[in-house]
């Protein structure tokens, strides 16, 4: 569908008041072309006011100013919109890039505007311009097979003219006139169907010198054109492509109707005859086609924009329109809505939006286009204002699918943000278009921006999310992925830096690993393992920490041995070692502390320096300050309700307070070597109490049992050994006796004979019966 606004500036500011949500009906229609002639050229600047070409960086995107002069600098004072690219398939370094040329914003006078590229976009020069002094609008571009570059201009007259170019686009001759009207495009059958070569090109009802006819086509390379002829349901402001077959897929939108049409002609291919349309369909974009709207006050939100995969794969030959559209029903506000055919234009699937933020109707998602790459990948390019609080900044956007378009990837901002409102060339519009053109591995884009406070023409590389594939090639067993990752690396060995600034100074330190934004990076020590933004950021002689989450162990400095697990953890250390914490906070306020361990979030997290800590649970240990060497297990803060912070004490939560039964209860005890244990006490009845009032545990008989045995066991041990003791003293003594007896008998042998006396016997202990030797 269509919806127009009226063309004055001050009318469109009105509508930033409309209330969204409103059903309204299609705004008026302009009753003359976009594109007219209405100043005189303009004084061009002097040479002398120029400057560098901008270049704006955005993350991994570069975008490179395009509109400069012959030596690559930038005109100061002029203004550039509605740039169409074109690439060689031939030489992807080679490209070349259309624009509608302001010599100043003192008057919306254009000329065509050109530059090119042999470098793949990253150097720009432009020769100057296709016709001095003549006006010149709507620039199209588009290359063939064997790499020549063609640009279609619409003149002051409404007619067109075709331009070649066997140089890359470093200089331009004239065709021939090209028939055409306002807002014309075209395209070239690059396939090898019977119309390879051709030229197709259809432009809009309004400033047209046709009658409103809006189709012609060349069969010799653009020399001459076919009478044009009509197309069914006359659709403007959009594009046109081939299948690979050379069916020819025309969209736009009909300004009487608003209606968004997509019409098809399989014998355009046929040079013996002249092209009929056997196949016109509506196509629901899920909104209406808009133009002067608050975010481009004299120019589109956004055309239609058609393009033909020709793969070869499991999409080939589908049709995919595109266009940025203001929803049904609403009054402000765009988005970015994608449909496809699978049968040949037949019909459309349901419209698909593609800008994956939330639902604003204040923000708007405008000059969505897309390209098919040649192998299947679709990838799109807009302007949004999501992320502009005024509504209006705006950034380049892009995403891309490789299934067809029924699954898209997530949006990526590829440009930094710019007022669409600066530099308007007396014409209060940035143009009402901007293009892409892909290859295999990423998309080309020309687009307009203000970065510089000028109106100017940018072109950036775009690629689907690329996986980082490590350099195999440092030396010393060392891995690196990111800007500036191990940036300082001389002789340090076995080191893997992923993220940007990794281990950035790190020089002689070795067996480090680190991950994200800024790990280690100002450490030149040995062994420390830090994963997340910042972990380990400040550390530099500490070794052997591990450090797991944003920020954890960030200001360490010198602490060496410590690990901690989670956001925040050991955040404050900076000389402490031999700490573990694991959990959110945990140990965050510790700075010297030693020999702490803490487990759970918010764990002695008002530590700094106390040491030999273990404390497990959430908020364990969080009022210790100055005390060291406790245990404690639970929601305890570590401080006691009489006597404070006291060292070398244990705290169990949840004990004190909580009622048992008396059928399971048991007394625990600790001996001295600190180990824990229940014992139970013997009494008439299980149910009784200790001497301590605190109920024994009733031992089941089988428990009883067992406990018996045991006893049992022991005293049957005691006297085995006892028995061996006793066995060992009766063989010593054997032996002594025998040692004796020997003895004696040698003293007997060695003496004269005695005379026996005999004595009266007297008691003697028993067993033990003396002689009585007399000299």
């Amino acid at each position: 569908m269509l919806r127009l606004g009226l063309i004055t500036f001050a009318t469109c500011s009105l509508f930033t008041a409309a209330a969204s949500g409103q059903t309204v009906g299609r705004k008026p229609i302009p009753k003359e072309p976009l594109e007219k002639y209405d100043n005189p050229p303009a004084i061009a600047a002097p040479a002398l006011q120029i400057s560098p070409a901008f270049t704006s960086q955005f993350g991994p995107y570069t975008s490179y100013q395009v509109n400069v002069d012959a030596n690559g600098n930038n005109r100061i004072g002029d203004a550039a919109n509605e740039p169409s690219i074109c690439v060689d398939p031939t030489d992807g370094n080679k490209m070349s890039i259309g624009w509608r040329q302001f010599d100043s914003v003192l008057s919306n006078f254009r000329q065509a505007g050109f530059a090119y590229s042999t470098n793949g976009g990253s150097n720009w020069i432009s020769p100057g311009v296709l016709q001095s002094n003549v006006f010149r609008s709507d620039p199209v571009l588009n290359s063939d097979t064997a790499g020549r570059f063609f640009y279609l201009s619409l003149l002051q007259t409404f007619f067109d003219d075709l331009w070649q170019s066997l140089t890359g686009g470093q200089s331009w001759a004239l065709i021939a006139p090209a028939d055409g009207g306002d807002k014309e495009w075209f395209t070239i059958d690059n396939t090898n169907s019977s119309g390879h070569g051709f030229q197709y090109q259809f432009w809009s009802t309004d400033g047209n010198n046709y009658g409103g006819r809006q189709f012609t086509r060349s069969i010799n390379g653009g020399s001459t054109w076919l009478d044009p002829i009509n197309i069914p349901n006359s659709p403007r402001w959009g594009t046109l492509d081939v299948d690979s077959d050379g069916n020819l897929f025309i969209g736009g939108v009909n300004l009487s109707t608003g209606g968004i049409w997509c019409a098809r002609s399989t014998n355009a291919k046929n040079s013996a005859v002249v092209p009929t349309f056997d196949q016109s369909t509506a196509v629901n974009l899920g909104g209406d086609i808009v133009f002067s709207e608050p975010i481009n006050p004299e120019g589109l939100v956004g055309q239609v924009f058609l393009t033909v995969d020709r793969s070869g794969t499991s999409t080939n030959n589908n049709i995919y329109m595109l266009a940025s559209v203001q929803p049904s029903g609403f009054t402000t506000g765009s988005d970015v809505m994608f449909v496809r055919s699978t049968n040949g234009g037949t019909t459309f699937s349901a419209p698909h939006r593609i800008n994956d933020d939330p639902v604003n109707h204040a923000k708007w998602h405008w000059f969505g286009t897309l390209s098919v790459a040649p192998n299947g990948r679709i990838d799109v390019v807009w302007f949004d204002t999501r992320n502009a609080t005024n509504n209006t900044d705006s950034q380049l956007f892009y995403s891309y699918s490789i299934d067809g378009g029924n699954n898209w990837s997530a949006n990526v901002a590829v440009s930094n943000s710019f007022n669409p409102f600066v530099g308007y060339p007396n014409q209060a519009k940035i143009g009402d278009y901007i293009t892409v053109v892909s290859d295999n591995a990423s998309a080309n884009v020309a687009y307009a921006a203000t970065f510089n406070g000028e109106e100017d023409i940018y072109y950036v590389r775009v690629s689907p999310a690329p996986t980082p594939i490590p350099d195999p090639c440092y030396s010393n067993f060392a891995t690196a992925e990111g800007c500036d990752a191990l940036g300082s690396l001389t002789t340090g060995a076995g080191n893997t830096a992923l993220g940007w600034r990794s281990l950035f100074l790190d020089t002689t330190g070795s067996f480090n690993t680190g991950v994200g934004g800024g790990a280690l990076a100002l450490n030149n020590a040995d062994s420390n393992t830090a994963v997340g933004v910042a972990a380990l950021l400040l550390n530099t002689t500490g070794t052997q920490n591990t450090a797991l989450g944003t920020d954890a162990l960030v200001f360490n400095d010198s602490g060496s041995s410590n690990a901690a697990t989670g956001y925040f953890a050991l955040m404050n250390n900076t000389t402490g070692g031999s700490n573990a914490a694991m959990g959110d906070q945990a140990l965050t306020a510790n700075t010297s502390g030693n020999n702490n361990t803490a487990v759970g979030n918010l764990v002695l997290t008002n530590s700094e320096t106390t040491s030999d800590h273990v404390c497990v649970g959430r908020e364990a240990g969080s009022g210790i300050t100055t005390a060291n060497n406790n245990i404690i297990i639970g929601h305890h803060s570590g401080v006691h309700s009489v006597f404070g912070q006291e060292s070398d004490r244990c705290f169990i939560d949840n004990i004190s307070g909580a009622p048992v039964s008396a059928a399971t209860a048991a007394m625990l005890m600790v001996d001295f070597d600190g180990r824990l244990g229940t014992i139970t006490a013997d009494g008439p009845n299980p149910g009784g109490f200790s001497l301590n009032g605190i109920r024994p545990q009733a031992i089941p008989d089988a428990a009883k049992q067992a406990m018996l045995d045991l006893q049992v066991q022991d005293l049957e041990a005691t006297i085995a050994q006892q028995q061996q003791q006793i066995e060992t003293l009766t063989v010593q003594l054997k032996k002594q006796t025998a040692q004796i007896q020997n003895v004696n008998a040698q003293l007997e042998m060695r003496k004269p004979s005695a005379k026996m006396i005999l004595n009266e016997p007297k008691a003697v202990p028993s067993g033990r019966v003396y002689g009585q030797l007399e000299q």
